[in-house]
């Protein structure tokens, strides 16, 4: 946005304008902020933001523009559906006269429409679940839901490394592989809302005879650190992907190998999307993707893999490969930008 369109905005307040030519933009917003706290969050609403982990609730006050007012967690209830209903209702009664609506990430297949949970992961009494029109009994605000790595591709997708990509690939890397599908600039959820599972792709195309390796068992966290314990004689529970990089940078021999055979079969898989998506960019995220080797050794994998395959009249052409702009809070903005989408709440000054 140009400093002249803020000026003109600016004037909605009635503030003396010189305040804002003198640092433009940055100033604009400090002072755009505390005009609302005095006048109320009509107009910047307050979103309870939830991701629902494996063993941990991340939850997150957060407003239009994604700032993060204020944060925590409480542990994920593992016996029963009416224990996760309760704890959220717990959330909701902490912030309930500051927020217009919560935002869930959470696992499993999910049907965004109907706020209806199919399955939910690690959570087992999640099953074919109307979770909406269960919680709305206990938290009666607006409520969205979206898969956990859906969310992160959206989080991407409205501000992060795939902000002006038309066709892209999210893939994160954790103890599965999951992610999301970019296509014409919206995300491709799918028939049964099972887009960008990536986790079930086979990484060998063999006969029935023969066993076939899901995409996860050779680049989740296992398939990562497993060839490095068995090489140290170590127990996998001993390693983990910081021991593993301080090897590597090391020089630890072991080490740099399984970086190295771990992203030649990350770049396999990446090849055979590419052969049917043909998208402009893959973006890795997942903890271990703030390793710079890791993104440069993908990169330097997918550009070999593409070189020795490679021939004349071939037209699958190379994608970019960079890392997702967000980490540890990349579920929380896409649940919020599902949310204010699904609820046409998106504002004109983003």
């Amino acid at each position: 946005m140009e400093t002249q369109d803020l000026l003109s905005r600016r004037l909605i307040w009635g503030k003396n304008d010189q305040e804002l030519s003198k640092n433009g933009k940055y100033l604009y917003e400090n002072v755009f902020y505390d005009k609302m706290k005095v006048q109320g969050e009509a107009f910047m609403k307050q979103y309870l933001t939830v991701d629902v982990g494996g063993t941990m609730i991340k939850y997150a006050l957060m407003d239009e523009k994604t700032v993060i007012h204020e944060k925590g967690e409480v542990p994920v209830p593992r016996d029963t559906l009416e224990n996760f209903i309760e704890t959220i209702g717990r959330l909701y009664d902490k912030y309930a006269k500051r927020i217009s609506g919560i935002a869930f990430s959470v696992p499993g297949v999910i049907d965004v429409e109907r706020g209806h949970m199919y399955s939910g992961g690690a959570l087992k009494y999640i099953v074919d679940c109307p979770m909406r029109d269960l919680l709305s009994k206990r938290v009666p605000v607006p409520m969205s839901f979206e898969n956990d790595g859906k969310c992160a591709t959206l989080a991407e997708l409205w501000m992060g490394s795939m902000k002006d990509v038309k066709n892209g690939v999210i893939i994160l890397l954790g103890t599965g592989i999951g992610g999301g599908v970019i296509i014409d600039h919206k995300l491709h959820r799918g028939m049964n809302y099972a887009a960008g599972e990536f986790s079930s792709l086979l990484n060998n195309l063999v006969t029935f005879d023969e066993k076939p390796h899901s995409w996860w068992e050779l680049n989740g966290n296992t398939g990562l650190l497993q060839p490095f314990a068995d090489k140290k004689h170590m127990d996998i529970h001993e390693i983990n992907g910081r021991k593993l990089f301080e090897a590597y940078h090391a020089q630890d021999e072991d080490a740099i190998n399984t970086v190295e055979r771990f992203c030649e079969t990350l770049a396999n898989g990446i090849f055979s999307i590419q052969c049917i998506l043909d998208v402009e960019k893959f973006s890795i995220g997942g903890g271990i993707s703030a390793q710079d080797v890791l993104i440069e050794t993908i990169r330097r994998k997918v550009n070999r893999l593409f070189d020795i395959t490679a021939f004349e009249q071939m037209p699958i052409i190379r994608p970019r490969i960079e890392r997702c702009a967000f980490a540890n809070d990349s579920n929380l903005i896409g649940a919020l930008y599902n949310h204010l989408e699904l609820n046409k709440g998106i504002k004109e000054f983003f």
